[in-house]
């Protein structure tokens, strides 16, 4: 019960990803219930105030969880909070419900309402979690609002198709005027949907896989229970392939995320984004000074890549880093970005790795969109954390007949840094600022979260073809630079039946 642009003018980096500061690490490990049967599986997370800061099951970041495709995934979430009695405001866009919680599943294709059943919540980011001594006396508490509130604990239910496509994801927290301080205190954690047997080259099948999270508070090499090291040295044996899933977690402006590699004996290619396989790997282009949005490797707040990290089998044993920067500030000899390394030990007996010089990849499963839709829409991130000109006021903005195949320009009218970001279902890009990309651009690609291009001259744009597949009901489209969303820079999108 509930009680009462030009491409080259801006970033002079290289490739993939940046952090922040340590990760206050040492909450210790909590108790996890997790299990798997065939095709189920289940979690608790307890969401509990650990130093001062929300944690999961008191560690940070959450657990990892592993599913295959057409698996359940049954999370219960426990709000374990103190209660701060402020869900209810006269500004909805202002911060508010800082200890109300609910869980977004980044980038899966699952429903946005409930399960198939109608028993239990999917991934339903109008629901709110309150913690178990919350007052809530505004009217939403009738239920009778798009938000739903559920006292203390609920139980979600996310139910991945038999073709859901393999890759990397991610979880966190989405209750609206919380979701910033609890993304960036740490509430995520990674979300691997497994590879389908034969599916993948031997050598990324085989390969040892480390998950790492650009977070607010470090770069974590996770553990799978949950937490993970701070800022970690990663060792290779000579000759050795491993496989880098990369999650860009932070939820702070200008947090694009990339690396310069200054050491061209060690191999990186790109795989994967946002989960979804590439038709071929791409080398990591270690002289690459594009903007964000025209370096395929550059991951905005939200996106992930998955790399394929190959050290040459006559590398000799040494230690050496590779410098890390996060935001745009660095690279345009700013002060007060904050840098750091990846420490790479190279020691032990060589390691003969299955390889191929073969660069095909099986892509990611999705039917291509090859005709232009009829029809179109077009939406401007605006100025003052607004949509088209206007704050986030949960009224559907967007309705969309189940199956309709459709054509969206995101222009960015603000002159700042933004991310588009669409629930349940991702989109393929095709131009950028207005210039179409050819088809073997590697930017042409399935996305669910993208930079949008910033200019002080005119609108920069991004332009991509997206089905609505599956699934009906509301769900939003948002920037996931996480502080914009909370102050309005959200819309509500319904797909009909």
């Amino acid at each position: 019960m509930i009680r009462a642009l030009s491409r080259r003018s801006m970033l002079r980096g290289s490739a993939a990803f940046g952090v922040a500061s340590l990760l206050s690490a040492g909450c210790g490990a909590a108790a996890v219930s997790e299990g798997r049967d065939a095709g189920r599986t289940d979690l608790t997370l307890r969401v509990q105030e650990v130093n001062g800061r929300p944690t999961y099951n008191g560690i940070s970041p959450g657990p990892t969880i592993v599913a295959n495709p057409g698996d359940t995934i049954d999370v219960h979430l426990i709000n374990d909070l103190p209660a701060l009695h402020d869900d209810c405001t006269d500004d909805r866009n202002a911060f508010h419900g800082q200890n109300t919680t609910n869980l977004h599943t980044h980038g899966l294709h699952v429903s946005p309402t409930t399960d198939s059943s109608g028993r239990f919540d999917s991934d339903n980011v109008f629901v709110s979690v309150v913690p178990k001594d919350q007052v809530v006396p505004c009217a939403e508490a009738s239920g009778k609002d798009l938000k739903a509130f559920r006292w203390h604990q609920n139980r979600f239910r996310f139910e991945t198709g038999a073709d859901h496509p393999s890759g990397t994801f991610w979880y966190h927290a989405h209750k609206h005027g919380s979701t910033f301080q609890q993304v960036a205190a740490g509430l995520s954690g990674p979300l691997v949907i497994r590879d389908r047997p034969g599916v993948m080259p031997n050598y990324i099948a085989q390969a040892s896989e480390r998950i790492l999270m650009i977070m607010n508070q470090g770069l974590v090499l996770t553990d799978p229970a949950g937490g993970g090291i701070v800022n970690p040295t990663i060792t290779m044996r000579p000759g050795e392939v491993q496989r880098w899933r990369v999650i860009n977690a932070q939820a702070i402006g200008n947090s694009f995320a990339y690396l310069r590699t200054n050491v061209p004996e060690l191999e990186i290619y790109q795989v994967a984004f946002d989960g979804l396989t590439l038709p071929r790997r791409i080398r990591v282009d270690q002289g690459n000074d594009d903007e964000p949005w025209l370096n395929p490797a550059a991951l905005a707040p939200g996106n992930r890549t998955d790399f394929i990290v190959r050290m040459p089998p006559d590398a000799k044993d040494s230690s050496f880093s590779i410098p890390v920067i996060r935001e745009a500030r660095e690279a345009l000899g700013l002060s007060g970005a904050i840098a750091s390394e990846i420490k790479i030990e190279v020691a032990g007996r060589p390691l003969n790795s299955a390889w191929s010089d073969d660069d095909a990849l099986p892509g990611p499963g999705l039917e291509p969109i090859a005709e232009v839709p009829r029809s179109r829409r077009e939406i401007t991130f605006s100025p003052q954390f607004r949509i088209d000109g206007q704050a986030y006021d949960r009224e559907v903005k967007h309705s969309i007949p189940l199956g309709a195949m459709e054509e969206w320009t995101i222009y960015n009218n603000t002159g700042g840094v933004h991310a588009f970001h669409i629930h349940v279902n991702p989109f393929f890009v095709t131009h950028i600022n207005g210039i179409e990309l050819t088809e073997d651009d590697p930017l042409r690609r399935w996305q669910d979260t993208a930079a949008l291009p910033f200019s002080d001259d005119s609108p920069g744009s991004i332009t991509f073809r997206t089905r609505f597949e599956t699934f009906t009901g509301k769900f939003v489209i948002h920037c996931h630079i996480l502080r914009h969303e909370d102050l309005g820079m959200m819309q509500t999108v319904e797909v009909t039946g």
